[in-house]
């Protein structure tokens, strides 16, 4: 079991992971909205670029974010702060990724009709949304890195 923590530290492996997880979550909400898997991944693939920049975006906030666990290991107080951060970013943009597959169950339900022409009219906006607070965790997470590897290196200092 050890064999795979240390596997799943590294920051390339687990962020490459994750992303493929965001595939596969994506593709299996589009599969239980079109009824098939050959419909679901037919319309996960209509999502033109915004199908390999969800993940690849989520993918690098989660490697930035397991760098940052491995760099600081415990010795900084605000790491889980800024961890719940950035989970919740990408939380945000993973919700709003799928957030359009969504609109094709709506109109079954037939009281929110208006809510499904509204996320299929501005299902781009929504993903557009999504990356950028993608982006903005990842920008937070790599400030982090930056300031704590520099308090880090003041306390290699002080203690040698």
């Amino acid at each position: 079991m050890s064999g795979i923590k240390s596997f799943l530290k590294n920051p390339f492996i687990f962020g490459a992971g994750i992303g493929i997880l965001v595939i596969l979550f994506n593709i299996s909400v589009a599969s239980l909205a079109e009824g098939s898997f050959r419909n679901g991944y037919q319309v996960f693939l209509t999502n033109g670029i915004f199908v390999y920049l969800i993940p690849l975006a989520v993918g690098i906030q989660m490697g930035l974010f397991r760098h940052h666990r491995n760099m600081t290991a415990g010795n900084i107080s605000g790491s889980e702060k800024m961890g719940m951060g950035g989970s919740a970013t990408s939380s945000l943009a993973m919700v709003a990724c799928c957030l359009h597959h969504v609109s094709d169950l709506l109109p079954s339900i037939g009281l929110i009709l208006a809510a499904s022409s509204f996320l299929t009219q501005y299902k781009d906006a929504i993903i557009i949304i999504g990356l950028l607070a993608n982006a903005a965790g990842s920008i937070y997470i790599a400030r982090a890195i930056l300031k704590d590897r520099s308090v880090l290196a003041e306390a290699e200092k002080i203690a040698v």
